[in-house]
């Protein structure tokens, strides 16, 4: 089965960013290898998220973005915020300080950022924070609250 590639050294990304997009370091692998499996866990157990998925602009499911290999995730040990992508694209970076936070931390940026190739709108997207309230990875309670539960990766406080 085809899957979403992570940069191990073997894929030079393209983008022209301030926080190089690099491979993942051998002592990240295990981090980002488990979010990859969970995200695709997910996308398997959950309708709710592939049925979120295709409302974004371009329509894919997540189990597509999935077993996309023409998407790749890289990492950057500089990035001062959570992760990037490329609207559309086929590349995105997740930070170290994702990293420091979690694997839940880094999922979670590996679901924005998916929902943003997936068309979602750049920056901090409501659309693309949303789609972890459709994973699991958020509680409807955020939501209309407002008020963030730090055992959550999903942010209420992100604007649209």
């Amino acid at each position: 089965m085809t899957s979403i590639q992570v940069n191990i050294g073997d894929h030079t990304s393209p983008i022209v960013s301030p926080y190089r997009y690099m491979p993942w370091p051998q002592s990240k692998r295990r981090l980002i290898n488990w979010a990859r499996w969970k995200a695709k866990w997910i996308a398997r157990t959950m309708p709710s998220a592939d049925a979120y998925f295709r409302t974004l602009p371009d329509g894919r499911s997540l189990t597509d973005l999935l077993h996309d290999r023409s998407i790749w995730i890289n990492y950057s040990p500089t990035m001062p915020y959570y992760g990037e992508s490329v609207l559309s694209g086929k590349e995105l970076c997740i930070s170290e300080r994702s990293c420091r936070i979690g694997r839940w931390t880094v999922l979670g940026t590996l679901i924005h950022e998916l929902a943003h190739i997936n068309g979602a709108p750049g920056g901090h997207s409501k659309q693309a924070e949303e789609a972890l309230l459709h994973t699991g990875l958020g509680k409807l309670s955020e939501k209309i609250s407002g008020i963030d539960d730090p055992n959550t990766p999903y942010d209420p406080d992100i604007e649209g």
